[in-house]
């Protein structure tokens, strides 16, 4: 998430043709989407560890919410999410404006991960 937030979309907002923003995001969305699908699964089962070690308490369940939110996305949303956006990029008005669009939902997602962070540490911590 990190990632493609904070280098990927900079990187496509900077260029001027539609069909070369949507070919860089796809290929960078598709090198990056098993890693991503591992990381979730991987944070899922640590997820569950501190549940079992701590029980339900408010920062667990930030980061179950987190982790499901992220889960579904990753899992199954963001499939109709891009078929949605990119079924057809030539006619698209305005590549740009999505662009735009999905970069300030990744950003909020990275923002809820930053969250889920903190309460993790918070509740293995206290």
């Amino acid at each position: 998430m990190s990632f493609v937030t904070l280098v990927t979309f900079p990187m496509i907002l900077r260029m001027d043709q539609s069909l070369e923003m949507v070919l860089m995001f796809q290929g960078v969305e598709h090198r990056f989407g098993k890693i991503a699908k591992f990381m979730v699964i991987l944070a899922g089962l640590s997820g569950f560890y501190l549940i079992y070690e701590k029980g339900l308490s408010v920062g667990v369940w930030i980061m179950l919410f987190v982790w499901t939110f992220y889960a579904s996305l990753l899992f199954g949303l963001e499939k109709l999410i891009f078929k949605k956006l990119f079924s057809k990029p030539g006619e698209q008005a305005n590549m740009k404006k999505v662009f735009n669009l999905l970069q300030g939902f990744h950003w909020f997602v990275l923002g809820l991960s930053f969250l889920a962070i903190a309460a993790g540490i918070y509740q293995a911590h206290y």
